[in-house]
């Protein structure tokens, strides 16, 4: 396997997952700040539950996770392995940077991680394969 075509399989994984995760941040803010609500783990509200929002953030439960917080935390740290996705593809194939921050850009907007990487991934594979 050449090393680009590793790099593919290894940003099209992390460009899934951090979709995924983009998309349920942006569930958490609209729960949050349209409804008022955060979303809870443990407690009264079971395994997963919602709870609403204290203007000072400490009339939360005294037992369980604040998941809403803890999708920030994760989708964060995906988005930093997906850079490192991003970096290595750029520069494998050698790309332009206009090209480098089009695919940073997956990470923040959501749903266009999905379609970034198709887009890239159908274009680099015929770099792979010599077409």
């Amino acid at each position: 396997m050449t090393p680009l075509k590793s790099a593919l399989s290894f940003y099209r994984a992390c460009s899934l997952i951090t979709g995924i995760f983009l998309l349920l941040v942006v569930l958490e803010v609209v729960l949050k700040w349209v409804f008022g609500l955060t979303i809870w783990s443990g407690g009264d509200s079971g395994i997963l539950g919602l709870v609403p929002n204290p203007v000072d953030d400490s009339g939360f439960p005294s037992v369980g996770v604040d998941v809403s917080k803890l999708l920030l935390q994760i989708h964060g740290i995906l988005y930093v392995i997906y850079l490192f996705a991003d970096f290595r593809i750029w520069r494998l194939a050698d790309l332009k940077f206009k090209d480098f921050l089009i695919i940073a850009s997956g990470g923040v907007i959501p749903f266009t991680s999905f379609f970034i990487e198709r887009n890239y991934h159908k274009k680099l594979m015929k770099l792979v394969n010599g077409n």
